[in-house]
């Protein structure tokens, strides 16, 4: 009887894991092949060109989705980076920090999948967004 018991305290434990199934780690492998829901392929690149700087190419691969080709925003994220007032009220050094630490829970840290030079190159290339 009592090994009953602790059979269901244990199967009632289990059951109410603090945890949501749903509850997803964004991985290396997430950048590299999101799910189709998405991605709006209006707002992807549909090819890389040789002439592309790298922040360009970067930005292609880790951020368009999101964020747009153009940085004008897309529907993961609203952000205009190329609003003047963007770009005039935040610092190179803010934008890295939130490049490398990503803001959760929408955005990964990509610290971990660039390196500090990549991520000066895609700071150098939001600030190029504001001319276009």
């Amino acid at each position: 009887m009592v090994l009953i018991r602790i059979m269901v305290v244990c199967l009632f434990m289990a059951a109410c894991s603090s945890e949501p199934e749903n509850l997803r780690v964004w991985t290396p492998e997430d950048h590299a092949h999101p799910p189709e829901a998405q991605i709006d392929p209006n707002r992807v690149p549909q090819q890389e060109r040789p002439d592309l700087t790298v922040g360009e190419l970067l930005w292609q691969r880790n951020c368009a989705r999101c964020h747009g080709t153009d940085g004008q925003g897309g529907r993961e994220a609203e952000i205009n980076f190329t609003s003047p007032e963007w770009q005039d009220g935040i610092d190179d050094a803010t934008i890295a920090r939130t490049i490398a630490a990503g803001k959760p829970p929408t955005m990964p840290a990509f610290a971990e999948l660039l390196t500090p030079e990549q991520i000066g190159e895609l700071v150098n290339h939001l600030r190029t967004l504001q001319a276009r």
